[in-house]
C-alpha cells in the first residue's frame, strides 16, 4: 500500500460505529508505519534550501488546556511592533508533533521572526483525532468546543511580554479538520485573526458526513460566516485568506476549496481575480494555478491548486510524515509571505529600517584649485528595479517574491510588488529616499 491508496479510501472524519472507527483507525496506523519503511527512498528525496537558519527553539507545554509545540526564533521582529504568531492545526490521524517534525514551519519562522504554536486538539480531538469544525453552533458569545480552546491559547501567547507578539499580526491555519476549524474561527473572530490559511478544510457549517461532495452553496457559507462573526464584522473590512489544495484530493471534496475562497472573497468585497504562476515560489513541485481575488487596494484572497497534491499539509520540503507532503510548494513560506506582505492591520512605519551603508568620503588634499561644490542630496534620482533599489540601500522589502512589498528606505514609501517592478526614488537626505514619478 502506497500513501496514494490511503487517501483514496474514506476519510475517518466521516461517520460510523464506534468499533468500526476503531478498526480503521488501527488500520490506517499499521498502514503508515508500513508505507514509512517502504517509502524512505522517496522521503529522502531532495529539498529546496531553507529561506534562513532555524536558530530558535521547541517547547512543549500546556496552554488552555491543550498540548502545545511552541516554536520561539532567534530572530527578532521583521514587521511591525512586534512578531507575528502562526498557530497551525493538524488534521485528523495527525497530531502537532508530525507538524514540528516534518511540517517545514522552523526555518520561515526563522526568517520572519514570527512565533509558531502548533496545538493538539483539546481531549484527543472528536472521531480520530479531528478538530471540532462541524455544524453551525459556534458563538463568540458563548464559545465552546474547541472555539474557546485557541481563543485562549492566542490570548495567551498575546499576553506573554517576553514573546512579543503584534496583535496586528495573528495567523491562523490548518489542514483537513484543522483547514476547517480554522475557517470556523477567521469566521468567529476576524478582529483576532488577521489572516487564515485554509488547507483542504471544508467549508463552515458542514458536518463529517458531507466531505465527499460540496453540500453548501456559496450563499449558505457566506451567511454562516457572517453570522459566526456578529458584532465583529466589521473586521472583515482587513482581514486576510491563502486556500490551497491538491489536484491530487479524493479525501475532501476539491469543490469546497475554490468555494471557501469565493466565500471570503465575497465578504471582503475582493471582486477582481487575477491568475498567476507557481514557478517562482518555493518547494518540489510548483505544478499548478493560483487565483488572487483582490479589492481596491490590492489582494484579499489567493486561491491555490498544487498538481499532484493529495491530502496532505504541503511542506514542501523536509522529512515528509503522516498526512505532509514534500512534494508541493513549501505553504509555510508561501502564506507566511502572503499575509506579511498584505496584512492591512500593521503600523508599517514601525517596521525596522535597516540603515544604508554610507561609504566614506575621502578628505579632497588642498589645493590652489576650488573644492567641487557637492551634489545636494536632492538632486540624486535613480530609476531602476525594485531589487537593484535594496542592493543599492534605497528600498526594503519583506515576503516572497513575486508577493514581495518594496518599501523607500527613510520614508517607507510603497513602491508595489515584485523585484522586477521599476520605480524612480529620489534622494531627499543622506538616509531618506522617496518615490517620485520619476527622474
Amino acid at each position: 500500500m502506497t500513501i496514494s491508496d490511503l487517501t483514496t479510501h474514506r476519510h475517518p472524519l466521516a461517520g460510523g460505529t464506534l468499533a468500526g472507527r476503531t478498526r480503521r483507525r488501527r488500520a490506517i496506523a499499521a498502514a503508515l508505519t508500513a508505507t514509512a519503511l517502504a517509502v524512505g527512498a522517496l522521503l529522502s528525496a531532495p529539498t529546496v534550501a531553507p529561506a534562513a537558519a532555524a536558530t530558535g527553539s521547541w517547547t512543549t507545554e500546556s496552554i488552555a488546556g491543550m498540548s502545545v509545540r511552541l516554536y520561539t526564533p532567534a530572530r527578532a521582529a521583521t514587521l511591525g511592533t512586534g512578531r507575528a504568531l502562526m498557530v497551525s492545526l493538524h488534521g485528523c490521524v495527525q497530531t502537532a508533533s508530525t507538524l514540528q517534525t516534518a511540517g517545514n514551519w522552523a526555518a520561515t519562522a526563522e526568517e520572519y521572526g514570527m512565533v509558531v504554536a502548533l496545538p493538539d486538539a483539546p481531549g484527543g480531538g472528536v472521531v480520530l483525532g479531528c478538530w471540532d469544525y462541524y455544524d453551525s453552533n459556534h458563538s463568540r458569545i458563548s464559545p465552546a468546543r474547541h472555539d474557546d480552546n485557541l481563543l485562549a491559547l492566542v490570548s495567551a501567547l498575546t499576553d506573554r511580554t517576553s514573546l512579543g507578539i503584534d496583535r496586528a499580526q495573528v495567523y491562523l491555519s490548518g489542514l483537513s479538520s484543522g483547514g476547517g476549524e480554522t475557517m470556523v474561527m477567521g469566521c468567529l473572530a476576524p478582529d483576532v485573526f488577521a489572516g487564515i490559511g485554509i488547507n483542504a478544510g471544508p467549508t463552515v457549517g458542514t458536518t463529517s458526513g458531507q466531505i465527499g461532495s460540496v453540500a453548501v452553496s456559496q450563499a449558505q457559507g457566506t451567511a454562516t460566516c457572517r453570522n459566526f462573526a456578529g458584532s465583529a464584522s466589521a473586521s472583515f473590512s482587513s482581514q486576510l485568506t491563502s486556500v490551497i489544495y491538491g489536484s491530487n484530493d479524493t479525501t475532501v471534496a476539491t469543490g469546497y476549496n475554490t468555494l471557501n475562497a469565493q466565500i471570503m472573497a465575497d465578504i471582503y468585497g475582493a471582486g477582481a481575480t487575477s491568475t498567476f504562476s507557481l514557478a517562482r515560489l518555493a518547494g518540489t513541485n510548483t505544478a499548478g494555478s493560483g487565483t488572487l481575488y483582490a479589492d481596491a487596494a490590492g489582494p484579499r484572497v489567493s486561491l491555490i491548486q498544487n498538481t499532484g497534491l493529495g491530502h496532505n499539509w504541503p511542506a514542501g520540503g523536509g522529512p515528509g510524515g503522516s498526512y505532509v507532503s514534500t512534494n508541493s510548494i513549501d505553504y509555510p513560506a508561501y502564506v507566511t509571505g502572503f499575509f506579511f506582505a498584505h496584512n492591512r492591520r500593521v503600523d508599517r512605519s514601525a517596521t525596522p529600517t535597516p540603515t544604508p551603508a554610507v561609504t566614506p568620503t575621502p578628505t579632497a588634499t588642498p589645493t590652489a584649485s576650488p573644492s567641487p561644490t557637492p551634489t545636494a542630496p536632492g538632486a540624486t534620482c535613480v530609476t531602476t528595479t525594485n531589487a537593484a533599489h535594496k542592493a543599492a540601500g534605497r528600498a526594503t522589502n519583506y515576503g516572497v517574491n513575486p508577493y514581495n512589498p518594496y518599501y523607500a528606505v527613510g520614508s517607507l514609501d510603497y513602491l508595489g510588488q515584485g523585484d522586477a517592478t521599476v520605480t524612480s526614488l529620489q534622494q531627499t537626505t543622506a538616509s531618506r529616499w522617496t518615490k517620485v514619478s520619476g527622474c
